[in-house]
């Protein structure tokens, strides 16, 4: 039960974002690698048998691997999916992964079957199925496991090591405002496509006010003040973090007077280290 329970926490733990396509597409690229260097290497499913091109062959399933993820890609965004960080677990990573290796199965079964027998016998593609999940399943997923523990277990010793500064940071203060609100008292800005929204303390209250602005004018506008950027969507006031908190997709910050958590991007932790330093 212990173990069972385990594999649940483990589960449900937040799993590490592709921030942008360039990302993604290295990443894909190292796996279609990862699949022509194992078939060309141990040779299975008869690919030792055959003739000639053995090289070709075997580039050819990488690159069809690669296709398949970029077209995996497409159609889930294009059907509305999104990866939000609050709600993006391993779990969910797996199951992405087992629609993609589906996907790396279409691929790879149409390939073979135009290379080796000029036509489609759809009466085949379990056993392709079944190859590529022998092949592709269990190794992605640890190194999935191992990514996701590894990552969680780096940021979590970087927020320790940020709560331990936090302790002897004097707070800093400044003259500076965003639409006639003191800098000093904005708890947070984030990015909502062509406006920002500010969340601040007016008389002990927390107020909101959106207005029409990008996040590169208000980061201009705000620059020398505590308010620092920490993610591609978020500033924050470094004088209102109470705790720093870490797991595979980042920090996370806990601000004082509310509930919400802001992000520190994997992308953005080095600068965030360095401003929260000054």
């Amino acid at each position: 039960m212990k173990i069972w329970l385990s594999i649940v926490d483990i589960l449900k733990k937040p799993f590490p974002l592709a921030e942008n396509w360039l990302v993604y597409i290295w990443q894909v690229a190292w796996i279609s690698l990862f699949v022509f260097l194992f078939l060309y290497i141990f040779q299975p499913f008869d690919i030792s048998t055959i003739p000639n091109n053995k090289f070709l062959t075997c580039l050819g399933f990488g690159l069809a691997n690669f296709i398949a993820c970029i077209i995996y890609e497409f159609i889930i965004r294009l059907l509305g999916f999104k990866r939000k960080p609050k709600t993006y677990t391993f779990g969910k990573w797996i199951l992405l992964i087992i629609g993609l290796i589906f996907t790396i199965s279409l691929a790879n079964f149409i390939f073979a079957r135009f290379i080796f027998f000029g036509y489609i016998d759809w009466q085949f593609f379990p056993h392709m199925i079944r190859g590529t999940l022998s092949i592709g399943m269990f190794p992605i997923i640890a190194i999935g496991a191992i990514t996701l523990l590894r990552q969680e277990k780096q940021y979590q010793n970087i927020a320790e090591e940020l709560n331990q500064q936090a302790k002897t940071i004097p707070s800093v203060s400044n003259a500076i405002s965003l639409y006639d609100i003191p800098a000093d008292n904005i708890l947070y800005v984030e990015a909502l496509q062509n406006y920002v929204k500010i969340k601040f303390i007016d008389n002990n209250e927390i107020k909101e006010k959106v207005e029409r602005a990008t996040m590169k004018n208000i980061t201009e506008e705000l620059n020398g003040s505590p308010v620092i950027r920490c993610h591609r969507s978020f500033l924050v006031n470094r004088n209102k973090i109470t705790s720093i908190s870490g797991n595979a997709q980042g920090l996370l910050l806990s601000i004082e007077q509310i509930d919400e958590t802001i992000p520190v991007s994997r992308s953005y932790i080095h600068h965030f280290k360095s401003m929260f330093k000054k």
